[in-house]
Order: structure tokens, then sequence, then C-alpha cells
């Protein structure tokens, strides 16, 4: 049940304030009534308006940089280096190749295939290289790696043959 006289009866700060509000001359009711709409509006454009318009701005943003990102992309060339077929012996050609990965391997001719020798290569660079060794035209018959004595480096020794 409620109390008679709560629910129509202001609190007393209204009161007081609707009393001194009351007690101001026209003039000053219309300034104060101007900063009131003044003030609500600085409030809306800062907690409201501005926010929302820096999101938008950095969406915006994102939105430019993901599309930049798609033209990239779609006018990129094949991925990775190209790499020219293994043209002439062996024993020249897969230096030739190596030398562009920064690998120096050592190659041991045994008739029409190749054992190749790497020491303390970097993994990172011998992987693609390999990768690149067989989409030039070479058969890996045999690969196998062990790991180096410095951190990211292996041995490897690989046979390599041609179609």
């Amino acid at each position: 049940m409620k109390a008679p006289g709560l629910a129509t009866r202001p609190a007393p700060a209204l009161d007081a304030a609707a009393a001194w509000y009351a007690a101001r001359s026209r003039r000053e009711q219309i300034l104060l009534v101007g900063l009131g709409v003044l003030l609500a509006g600085t409030a809306l454009w800062l907690l409201m308006l501005r926010p929302l318009l820096d999101a938008r701005t950095a969406s915006i943003a994102r939105i430019a940089a993901y599309e930049e990102v798609m033209v990239r992309v779609r006018t990129a060339g094949p991925p990775g280096p190209m790499v020219a077929s293994l043209d002439g012996p062996l024993e020249t050609a897969i230096p030739t190749q190596a030398a562009t990965f920064g690998i120096v391997p050592t190659v041991a001719m045994d008739g029409d295939a190749a054992t190749v020798t790497v020491s303390e290569g970097r993994y990172d660079s011998l992987i693609p290289w390999l990768s690149a060794l067989e989409t030039s035209g070479a058969i890996l018959s045999s690969v196998e790696l062990q790991r180096g004595a410095q951190p990211g480096s292996v041995n490897a020794t690989l046979r390599v043959e041609r179609p």
C-alpha cells in the first residue's frame, strides 16, 4: 500500500530549485534556459555524436585498408619466387638454383642422379628451395633432414633425379 502524499509530492530539492528559478528575473530565466540548452547540446555532442562519428571514421579507414589488401591479393602474381627449370647438368644447375635461396650445397654425381648435401642450412630457406626443386621438374627420391648445431639450422642429404 502506498502512502497517499508521496506519489504527488515533488522532491524537496526540486521544490528548492523551482523556488530559486522563480526568484530570478525574466532576463536571467531566459539566460538560464539558454545555458541549459547549450549544456544539453554539448553533452549530446560529446557523449553521443562524437563517439559515433569517430567509430564511423575508424570503420571507413578499416574498410579502405581491407579493400587495399584485396586489390593487392587480386593483382598479385603467383605465390613464391618464379623458379626456372633445371637447365644444364645437375652439378651446375642445382647450386645455381640453391644460391637464389641463400643455400650452398655440395653436389656429387652418381650416374644420372645427384647426391646433394647441405650443412648447417637455414630451415626456413631449405624447405622453399626443396619445393622449388620439385616445381622446376626435379624428382627428390630421398630427403634426410637432421637438426643442425645452431638453432634454426639443419643438415640435409637428398637425392635428385631428372624425370
